[in-house]
């Protein structure tokens, strides 16, 4: 994950089939990780591999590389959620999101591991196991987290709120 410190200008991907030269929310239509937003990720092959999902699934348009610039200097000025790795507070506040029972966000920007495809059927058994117990629950969190902590997990940004997005500057748009 990139730190906050050091260059100014930190660069953030968006892999899609549209052109977002000015970035919006995007309402989801499928549950996602962190809830409606729109995502970035610091992690350029990432964002590539998902403009080419985008791109079969909707089986519409080319894959998009859309390049950012954020100012560092802006994170201080927002509200941010940031999950470092996948833990218990992560795994959980993933599933809310995903089973659609979170309640409002209050943050302007979430920054944390991404639950892709590859470490959906660990984080469903675990969704699953909500119905539980809470002593089965531990158990079942537990379990999760040792198998996403031997994945290596890329990054996502997840900008909420207009004001965060106002910080986002398109600097070029690439088709792959």
């Amino acid at each position: 994950m990139q730190s906050f410190h050091g260059d100014k200008r930190m660069k953030l991907y968006h892999g899609t089939n549209i052109r977002f030269q000015m970035p919006k929310i995007i309402q989801p239509n499928r549950a996602l990780d962190f809830g409606a937003g729109f995502y970035t990720t610091t992690d350029i092959s990432q964002a590539e591999q998902w403009a080419k999902v985008v791109v079969r699934r909707a089986e519409n348009g080319v894959p998009l590389l859309n390049v950012y610039e954020l100012d560092e200097k802006f994170l201080s000025q927002i509200k941010i959620k940031h999950f470092e790795k996948p833990d218990k507070e992560w795994l959980d506040f993933v599933c809310e999101h995903r089973l659609n029972i979170y309640g409002e966000d209050t943050c302007d920007l979430i920054i944390g591991p991404v639950a892709n495809d590859k470490t959906m059927p660990v984080i469903q058994t675990y969704m699953d196991s909500l119905t539980t117990n809470e002593d089965d629950r531990d158990f079942f969190a537990q379990v999760a987290l040792r198998q996403l902590r031997a994945d290596k997990l890329q990054d996502q940004y997840v900008f909420k709120t207009g004001k965060a997005l106002q910080q986002l500057k398109c600097v070029e748009v690439i088709e792959l």
